[in-house]
């Protein structure tokens, strides 16, 4: 065997390890990817459940005004200021929440089902008499990115009164 013959083989031997190299690389690259997704998603219901859990301990009253918030009939001026203060803090960490899911979603982080229903939750939610005029301080304050803002205001929600009215005529 010649040197030119030992040479060629090695350039093979050496072209076969870098495809090898790149073919574990793109296995450990996806399984990475599948770690980081499972992690946001995860973060994403854990931070939810701890919002929710950390309400029990929430005193009588501020339970009686979120109920109260969230009730169609109920308009921002039905609140006292000390009453709109707690809702707008409590609400904006709930946001401030979603505004961090909604960005570990648009980089792929967070799945796309978590996302819509966590969307579709705050764009109801602002939907709301009392939470229009919320959302619309918390906008003038410039509290949330205009890209989150634009993201909650163009999900479409379904109507539930009107599906309910829908419903009532069959």
């Amino acid at each position: 065997m010649n040197w030119d013959a030992i040479g060629a083989i090695s350039e093979i031997l050496g072209a076969i390890a870098v495809v090898v190299s790149i073919g574990y690389l793109s296995i450990q690259i996806r399984s990475n990817t599948r770690a980081m997704r499972a992690s946001g998603g995860f973060d994403a219901t854990h931070s939810w459940a701890d919002t929710n859990q950390s309400a029990i301990g929430w005193d009588p009253e501020m339970k009686s005004n979120m109920v109260k918030s969230m009730s169609p009939d109920s308009s921002w001026n039905d609140f006292t200021s000390i009453e709109r203060f707690d809702l707008t803090i409590g609400h904006r960490a709930l946001f401030q929440k979603l505004e961090g899911q909604y960005f570990l979603y648009k980089y792929d982080f967070l799945d796309q089902d978590i996302w819509n229903k966590r969307g579709a939750w705050a764009a109801s939610l602002i939907a709301l008499p009392f939470y229009k005029e919320w959302w619309r301080q918390e906008k003038v304050q410039h509290v949330y990115t205009d890209e989150f803002v634009v993201a909650i205001e163009t999900i479409k929600v379904f109507d539930m009164q009107a599906a309910g009215s829908d419903d009532a005529a069959t």
